[in-house]
């Protein structure tokens, strides 16, 4: 079965690399530059017109990844959809992201906050190994700020998916600071799982996918 990977907000296809999902044929999406007031649903279009939607294939997103998967879900008809550290809409929003959307914050979002602000988004993100702090760091520079804008307005104004999501499997870290579990529902717990977890805990993650794919 094909199976494609939509990175969260800022990333790449790297944060994947620990991932093992042997007997599939595994492709690794990268975010498209979209311009300014792009949705989530946006997204999902150009990224679903490079899915095969005759052959066998399932969705797995990681945080804004998870939530575009979602959206795709309506365009591509996947026989699962795999969310990992992410939200099913904004009901599962804490409310200090709650309070945020439709002000805007993405207007701060220059290289040097980011850089600032790079301890807290470690603490965040949960990279709590030298390599994986690497990797973070690395992802930081991969997209301009002004596509970060992009996605961080498109991310904290989503709306939840356009359709209801068949096959849903939803697998959450239980010390995830970004998204906390306490306002995750039905979700599988990875013991001592960050937001950053598909690359920090892939021994746990993984299986947990596997067996999602093959049920």
């Amino acid at each position: 079965m094909d199976v494609f990977l939509i990175p969260g907000l800022g990333a790449d296809h790297r944060l994947f690399a620990k991932l093992e999902l042997p007997g599939h044929r595994v492709v690794g999406f990268d975010w498209p530059e979209m311009p300014k007031g792009s949705t989530l649903s946006d997204f999902a279009a150009v990224l679903a017109a490079q899915v095969d939607k005759d052959r066998p294939h399932a969705l797995v997103g990681v945080s804004m990844g998870g939530m575009v998967a979602q959206e795709m879900a309506a365009l591509t008809a996947p026989r699962r959809v795999v969310i990992i550290s992410s939200w099913k809409g904004p009901h599962e929003m804490p409310r200090p992201i709650k309070v945020l959307r439709g002000t805007h914050p993405e207007r701060v979002l220059t290289r040097a906050f980011i850089q600032r602000t790079r301890p807290i988004l470690h603490w965040q993100m949960g990279t709590t190994t030298p390599e994986a702090t690497q990797l973070f760091d690395a992802l930081l520079l991969v997209h301009t700020p002004e596509q970060l804008r992009v996605q961080v307005d498109a991310a904290l104004n989503w709306n939840g998916p356009s359709e209801p999501v068949k096959g849903l499997v939803h697998i959450h870290g239980d010390t995830d600071h970004l998204m906390p579990l306490a306002s995750i529902k039905g979700a599988q717990v990875v013991k001592g799982g960050g937001h950053f977890m598909v690359f920090t805990h892939a021994g746990a993650v993984s299986p947990l996918v596997q067996r999602a794919l093959q049920d």
